[in-house]
Order: structure tokens, then sequence, then C-alpha cells
């Protein structure tokens, strides 16, 4: 879901391809590479009104994209304090997205670019906020399980996005500098960990955050279209 009301001259220049290319990838995944937005909302508003009696406007849930959800589940709180329990609505939310997964949208030109500059032999990983359940769940729908060398899930480190230390972990698995790779996402917390780990980031406008937000934060590139996705990691060839 690309926001094309939001796009702008602003900050033009964050559309410049990075030079020089990265040498390894690390990729987000929920808006990046699949579009789960309203699906990550609906599930959070179906566990917030079941277990917390809470309705909360759509565009603070998907604020709430891209943190892990045994920290979604406790945003409001010790679960405990309304006559839940943070495992409940963990295992609520699970089952709302799996019984909803039909609405999950693959970002297919994106998924592609992750492919080819794999094949052409960068070291590959992803970095998600989604707890081991949930990317084992998701991740051999997308196809690429034998593209990517590292995963790291939100339950690998002690401190998951918006800290960097899922960033830091993927890379010394991928065994690369900092300097060497691009961390690509499509919220604040992907942008912070990556920019925190001292990786660059590139951030893409087709998932949960606005456009505008994205920019303001001044990523090393911005991209509006998975099909120039290539294009703006620097790979001027198209992959």
């Amino acid at each position: 879901m690309t926001h094309g009301s939001q796009r702008s001259g602003l900050a033009s220049s964050l559309s410049t391809p990075l030079d020089p290319p990265p040498r390894a990838l690390l990729w987000d995944i929920d808006g990046t590479l699949i579009d789960t937005t309203d699906l990550i909302v609906g599930g959070l508003d179906h566990i917030y009104r079941r277990f917390l009696g809470r309705s909360v406007p759509r565009d603070d849930l998907r604020a709430l994209i891209g943190i892990p959800l045994s920290r979604q589940v406790r945003w409001f709180g010790d679960p405990a304090e309304f006559g839940a329990s943070a495992a409940e609505m963990e295992a609520a939310f699970i089952g709302y997205y799996e019984q909803h997964q039909h609405l999950e949208r693959l970002i297919a030109p994106a998924l592609d670019v992750l492919v080819r500059l794999r094949d052409r032999g960068l070291p590959t990983a992803v970095v998600t906020s989604k707890n081991r359940e949930e990317i084992a769940n998701t991740l051999p729908r997308l196809g690429i399980e034998s593209r990517v060398d590292v995963v790291v899930t939100a339950e690998d480190v002690r401190y998951p996005k918006p800290a960097p230390d899922g960033v830091l972990l993927a890379i010394e698995r991928l065994g690369v500098r900092p300097a060497e790779a691009v961390f690509i996402g499509d919220t604040l917390h992907d942008l912070r960990a990556g920019r925190s780990a001292g990786v660059r980031v590139c951030a893409v406008t087709w998932g949960a955050a606005p456009r505008q937000l994205l920019a303001a934060h001044a990523p090393d590139a911005l991209c509006d279209d998975p099909a120039r996705l290539a294009e703006t990691l620097g790979y001027r060839d198209g992959v």
C-alpha cells in the first residue's frame, strides 16, 4: 500500500541511489516485503477490544506496527490489570492473524529484488519484530527461505527494534561491517534501529508509516515504488 497522496518534493534528494551500493542487505518483513498493515491493525483492534475493552484509533494502531507483539499487548499496561494475560493476548492475536492470512499481500517487486541480489551473492538477513512462532508461520509463505542467510526475531535479542540489537546481531552473523550493510524498512522503528547500529537505512513508503514522517527522519534513501527499489539501493542495472 503506497501513500500516494503523501508523495511530494519533500527531501527529494533522499531518492538518490545509494553510493556505493550495499554489500549486504537487511530486510524488515511487515510492510516492506509483505503488505500486512490492515491485517495487523485488525488483529490489534481485536485483542484490545476483547481483552482490554479499549477502542483505539486506527492511526494509533498503525503507529504500533514494527514493535514486538510482547510489547504491543502491554502497551496500555500489565494485561493482568484488565483481568487478562499477555500469553492469552498474544495467542489471540496470532490466531486472528492466521485466520485472516488471506489478507496478506506479497510485495512481489520487493521480494524479487531480495531474490535477485541474493543470487548475485549479497549476504541477506531479515530482522523482524515478529516472534519465532509468527515468523515460522509467515516466512514460508513469502517463498524466500532459501535466499535468507540469517533470521533475527524479536525473541533473539534482549532489546528488539527500535533498539539496534537485532541489526547488530544480523550483521555479526552475516560477517559484514556496519558500513557494508543497509537496513530496508517501512517504520521509524526500522530507521532508528538501523541508524543506531551504524548501518545505512532505506525507508520504503508502501508500508505502515506515512512518507512525510519517514522523510523527516532523513533516511539514507527513500523509495516510493517497489519496482524501483533495486535502483534506489544503487543497482542501476535493475539487478
